[in-house]
């Protein structure tokens, strides 16, 4: 099992992302390369310049070659932004024409592959189709249905579409370019599967993942998920509020930002002020961090209004997940962002009286289960590029190709790495 490769890479709007690992001999995930570089090929999720992606892509396939001592013939490669729709399904179906008939594997397959036959509009692709537990004859929700004995079974599953436009490009880029093959993984649902835990899971957990130009988030209860949702909104909004604000650049208003503010802005100092060099210029501008991190939460707040939203069209209150919200993505490394979130939602839930006195818990997610000569486990921006290298490990999806979703390398891994996690 262990000294299998596998490479991922997180195409971002700021940044292209790229690693290659192993499972080493105590089962640990050993990263051999992994580098980040600035690009702006894409944005949210569209390939806007093909050719500045290549040659970024050129370089950064050659680091991880040079830096691993291994080619790179396949790969995981992220598919983005709000062209990523998504909807839970069901089918129900009348196995047999008795009591007697025991389900086989077969059988779910095919039913669990009616589950993605959605009536979506032209042009748009299934790329995931996820369980999420099989009822027999009016049962409560069963979790594996072989073996069981009945005449009609329902499915039920999470599925993920996307445009064909944004898959073509992104396969045809690598494969044409580089002749490399590709599986196209929602970067949201591969990050949260990850990076959270089975008992999170279990209890109820809101994973939010914010990046530059969007903000992702995956909903799950009593194992299954519930929903996930592409928020087209991330952290580059503060960036520029700043620029905005405080007449400055973007890259300077990005120093600000990852150097000064404090998202709950009661935290900030007053009596901190601050000198900002200005390009070009031997002056320097007077700010204060106070007034700063005011800004910025102004926008945080737009992104967790919209969680909030997608919390709610679960039907769920925000309390009720045991786990609370975790969050991680580079857009999250801002000082106090948690604390933000827990003060803020706490806040707009007691609006109502039922949810009076609620307590919400809301933490960082660190990165784990993975070793490399540097520490990542604060890297948070790596987050999304580790789901990616870890997806054909946790064998999240069937692979009958009866389910309907098209593969290729996942499915080669699937059963050297069924349970390595479990």
């Amino acid at each position: 099992m262990s000294g299998q490769i596998y490479v991922a890479f997180d195409l971002g709007s700021f940044s292209i992302k790229g690693a290659m690992a192993k499972v080493n001999q105590d089962k640990e995930l050993e990263i051999l390369s992994i580098k980040s570089i600035k690009s702006r090929a894409v944005e949210c999720g569209t390939i806007v310049d093909k050719e500045q992606l290549v040659n970024d892509l050129d370089f950064l396939i050659k680091f991880i070659e040079d830096e691993s001592g291994h080619n790179i013939k396949e790969a995981i490669v992220s598919v983005s932004g709000n062209t990523v729709k998504s909807v839970n399904s069901s089918t129900r179906s009348r196995i047999k024409d008795s009591t007697d008939f025991k389900i086989d594997k077969e059988t779910v397959n095919k039913i669990l592959a009616q589950c993605s036959d959605l009536q979506i509009s032209a042009g748009r692709q299934v790329v995931h189709n996820i369980e999420r537990g099989f009822i027999i004859d009016g049962s409560p929700l069963i979790r594996n249905p072989i073996n069981n004995i009945g005449e009609i079974i329902e499915a039920r599953s999470h599925v993920v579409h996307v445009q064909d436009f944004n898959l073509n490009q992104i396969k045809t880029c690598f494969d044409d370019d580089f002749s490399i093959e590709v599986d196209a993984v929602f970067d949201g649902l591969a990050s949260s599967y990850a990076n959270v835990s089975e008992d999170d899971k279990d209890l109820g957990v809101v994973f939010v993942d914010i990046g530059s130009d969007k903000t992702n988030v995956v909903i799950y209860k009593d194992r299954y998920i519930m929903h996930s949702k592409v928020i087209p909104i991330g952290s580059h909004s503060v960036t520029k509020d700043l620029a905005t604000m405080f007449n400055v650049s973007i890259d300077d208003s990005e120093e600000v930002k990852r150097k000064h503010v404090s998202a709950l802005s009661k935290l900030a100092d007053i009596a901190s002020n601050f000198e900002l060099s200005i390009s070009e210029d031997t002056l320097k501008k007077q700010l204060n961090q106070k007034e700063v991190s005011e800004v910025a939460e102004a926008r945080f707040k737009d992104i967790i209004d919209k969680v909030r939203n997608e919390i709610r069209i679960t039907g769920e209150k925000i309390s009720e997940f045991g786990s609370g919200i975790k969050i991680t993505g580079g857009g999250s490394n801002v000082k106090n962002l948690d604390l933000l979130f827990k003060e803020y939602l706490e806040d707009l839930e007691s609006e109502n009286p039922e949810n009076k006195d609620v307590s919400i818990k809301c933490e960082y997610l660190p990165i784990k289960d993975i070793t490399f000569k540097e520490n990542l486990e604060d890297r948070r921006e790596y987050a999304t590029l580790i789901g990616l290298l870890k997806w054909p490990v946790l064998n999240v999806e069937k692979d009958d190709p009866l389910i309907g979703v098209k593969k290729s390398f996942t499915e080669n891994f699937s059963n050297i790495w069924k349970g390595f996690f479990e």
